[in-house]
């Protein structure tokens, strides 16, 4: 990052430019990009800067690859820098039978000691709410999550391996920025190590693995594009209280709701994981299609990978994806959690499956 001011700076000039020039001369798969702050007297980027702040007695900055500070440069710079990481990863990739892996946190700082052996590495902004995903975290995503087909296509990968962690609407996020139109396959692996497999299209089971716990209609719903809401719950102790608070407050506003439970008892095993997203999946496209394609506000109660796997399979839909919160700023008169909107999603987004973040109010 190179501003007016880097010309006080010793280390910079002295110790940290000239060991990011010489891996810039000496190891192709380093990539060397300069976000550059320092602008000529018409308002353009001056690209002479670098070299003459920096390294003016060698001028070996003048043919790196440089932006402007502004949204539009950085996100260019971080699109170019991702794209030159996956065309570097391609032969382990390949090594590794056309597997790309992805290594997600949504709750970890950022830094250099996150890092893992992924292809590639996503982390969002550390959040200040107590159960909430940052809002700029979730910009930050929304602006590059259209990178990842590029860098599956890139990587010539056949097969896709997420790792990690995520809030469930950041998870369904990726699964939509993969989709099975994509990439055939697409496997998750917990911080457990448990291997959850992707299963086929969207379809219905026989037996179902879902049980319709209640459902509801809504003839007199506002003008516009129809809504619908669903609300899937897949661990062993149900828990209602968020989703009761959802339809007291919210009902109105759409034309139909329904409620899933999984059927039997105990924790989902991982190898049930692809069956059950294919029948959530398949249940999520008849609602929408039963009521004029109407938007699915959907509210996961389920495992980071099962929101992955949903995610892949909705590219028809447009979703509204929510996220169960039981702060204390939750808590207000009511007494009760609830469910917070956050992300509109659509696969065929041509920026990217993240269409909107929503602000919520603290």
């Amino acid at each position: 990052v190179v501003t007016p001011d880097i010309v006080n700076s010793e280390v910079v000039k002295n110790v940290e430019a000239p060991k990011l020039i010489d891996l810039h001369q000496a190891d192709s798969a380093f990539a060397l990009g300069i976000a550059n702050g320092v602008s000529r007297p018409d308002g353009g980027i001056d690209y002479r800067a670098p070299d003459a702040l920096l390294a003016p007695q060698t001028a070996q900055l003048s043919g790196v690859d440089q932006h402007g500070v502004t949204r539009v440069g950085l996100l260019e710079t971080v699109r170019k820098m991702a794209l030159h990481r996956v065309s570097e990863c391609r032969p382990r990739i390949a090594e590794a039978g056309g597997t790309f892996r992805i290594s997600v946190q949504t709750r970890n700082t950022p830094q250099v000691y996150d890092r893992t052996e992924s292809d590639l590495d996503i982390r969002l902004r550390p959040s200040t709410h107590e159960k909430l995903p940052s809002f700029e975290g979730l910009a930050d995503l929304r602006d590059t999550i259209g990178l990842l087909p590029d860098c599956v296509t890139r990587g010539d990968a056949r097969r896709v391996v997420i790792q990690g962690g995520a809030h469930l609407s950041v998870a369904l996020a990726i699964g939509c920025a993969v989709p099975s139109s994509r990439i055939g396959e697409l496997n998750v692996i917990t911080q457990y190590g448990e291997l959850w497999r992707s299963g086929e299209e969207a379809g219905f089971l026989d037996p179902s693995p879902l049980e319709l716990v209640r459902e509801g209609l809504n003839a007199d719903t506002p003008p516009g594009r129809p809504a619908v809401a669903a609300y899937i719950d897949l661990l062993e102790i149900r828990s209602d209280t968020a989703f009761d608070r959802f339809l007291q407050e919210e009902s109105s506003r759409f034309v139909a709701w329904k409620q899933w439970r999984r059927v039997g008892t105990g924790l989902l095993d991982p190898t049930d994981g692809g069956a059950i997203a294919s029948e959530i999946a398949a249940c999520l496209r008849q609602l929408s299609a039963e009521h004029g394609n109407a938007v699915v506000h959907l509210l996961l109660r389920c495992p980071f990978p099962v929101a992955v796997l949903v995610g892949r399979l909705t590219n028809t839909l447009r979703l509204m994806a929510y996220e169960w919160d039981d702060s204390d700023t939750a808590l207000d008169a009511d007494g009760r959690p609830r469910y917070t909107p956050v992300m509109r999603l659509r696969t065929s987004a041509a920026t990217g499956a993240i269409e909107e973040v929503i602000a919520w109010t603290e």
